[in-house]
């Protein structure tokens, strides 16, 4: 009987050694994976401070949209007044050219 216990205990042993080293290979690896995302959020977090500082000016283009609209409007002017000024020196053009034939 006491041989029956001592094969059962060592039984037991080796099956508690056993899930403990598949308990501790296990926390071996989540302490990698966690070490491996710190890594990467401190690779990541200038990036983030980046972006959030290049698009905080968004907010500012509402104000940007009626000024593009006189803008525009003002390029059609210029465009406008280019055209003309180009046309009526065209016109001088021919008459002098036409003045010396």
């Amino acid at each position: 009987m006491d041989v029956a216990i001592v094969i059962a205990w060592w039984i037991a042993l080796l099956g508690a050694l056993v899930l403990t080293a598949i308990a501790v290979l296990e926390i071996v690896r989540v302490v990698h994976h966690a070490r491996e995302i710190d890594r990467l959020a401190k690779v990541a977090l200038p990036a983030a401070v980046g972006i959030v500082e290049n698009t905080a000016i968004i907010a500012a283009l509402e104000g940007v949209v009626p000024v593009v609209g006189r803008l525009a409007a003002g390029a059609g002017a210029l465009a406008a007044t280019s055209a003309s000024i180009a046309r009526r020196v065209a016109a001088v053009r021919r008459a002098l050219a036409g003045g010396r034939a």
